[in-house]
């Protein structure tokens, strides 16, 4: 039986993405505009990944309230890993969404142009199926070649960003392009350096050190930078090896302390340092992975465009 893709929404520039998702993960679409009647499939079908418009509060709650009713929030049918949101604006902007027990990712209905931007998203949403889905590979079109670097000292940091810069350049990045995805990344590799490492009772262990500490990364605290372009996007992910990121913790950093209080990163903050806030200001995408005490990879998608103005929209 093939697997299937949900879409709760009446917005057609939706139904273009949803279709050009579901050719690309796979899966065959099915498409209601109610969400009572989405929550009504769910109950009866097997339904593998939900996107839905939660567009303002009122349709969000009108979903919750849908799936409460026919399903069960904490029904073994629901699972948030393979919901959907699709908003208006970030976060910031959508407090109604930070303590939904429904949140699994979201992204903005901003296309540009659906059939490019749903290929692209379709590879995401089959990696979110597969039991692990780790690394770049499958995120980016399958000729797209993946270079690896390992970090073993926390010196090395400085020379993978400028060789991430280089390689962008090479790709024909513009130069302040180029440099804004550097400085994304040389924020998720203090992250992965500094803030995810973490004792045996899951407390911080290097938060509190300057930055300019020398740090071996031997073992756990081992630190590894992939890196792809296929044309159209580049992606880079870090990884660690401590699975210690919070969900909640990282909901509250997004839609909180990057906005409101003009992107200051917090040392004293545990995991505040995780490289939003670059990201965000250069229109960057990410995606989480992480398995619990054992490794978690943020990923950074950029879409290469004509011009700096283009790249942030």
């Amino acid at each position: 039986m093939s697997k299937s893709l949900l879409l709760i929404s009446d917005h057609p520039d939706d139904s273009r993405f949803a279709e050009e998702t579901a050719i690309a993960a796979e899966l065959s679409l099915k498409h209601v505009t109610d969400p009572y009647a989405g929550a009504t499939l769910i109950s009866e079908e097997e339904i593998d990944v939900i996107f839905v418009d939660v567009s303002s509060e009122n349709k969000y709650q009108t979903f919750e309230t849908a799936i409460q009713e026919k399903v069960g929030l904490f029904s073994s049918k629901i699972n948030s890993n393979a919901i959907h949101f699709i908003t208006l604006e970030g976060l910031e902007n959508a407090q109604y969404l930070i303590q939904s027990p429904l949140f699994g990712h979201f992204f903005i209905r901003n296309y540009g142009n659906p059939k490019e931007s749903g290929q692209h998203y379709g590879r995401i949403v089959k990696a979110t199926l597969n039991e692990k889905c780790f690394g770049l590979k499958g995120l980016l079109k399958p000729e797209s070649k993946i270079q690896t670097i390992k970090l073993t000292i926390s010196t090395q940091k400085h020379t993978t960003v400028e060789v991430i810069k280089s390689y962008l350049l090479a790709a024909k990045f513009q130069s302040r392009i180029a440099t804004s995805i550097a400085n994304a990344v040389d924020e998720l590799l203090m992250n992965a350096i500094f803030d995810a490492p973490v004792d045996e009772l899951g407390k911080p262990i290097f938060t509190t050190l300057a930055r300019t500490t020398v740090l071996k990364l031997e073992n756990n605290s081992s630190v590894e930078i992939q890196i792809g372009f296929d044309g159209e996007y580049v992606g880079i992910s870090a990884m660690d090896h401590f699975g210690s990121l919070d969900k909640a913790k990282l909901l509250s950093h997004i839609s909180k302390i990057y906005v409101k209080e003009e992107y200051i990163v917090k040392n004293t903050s545990a995991g505040a340092g995780i490289g939003l806030a670059t990201v965000f200001r250069s229109g960057g995408s990410l995606f989480f992975i992480s398995e619990s005490k054992l490794q978690t990879e943020v990923i950074v998608f950029f879409k290469k465009t004509a011009n700096f103005r283009e790249f942030k929209n």
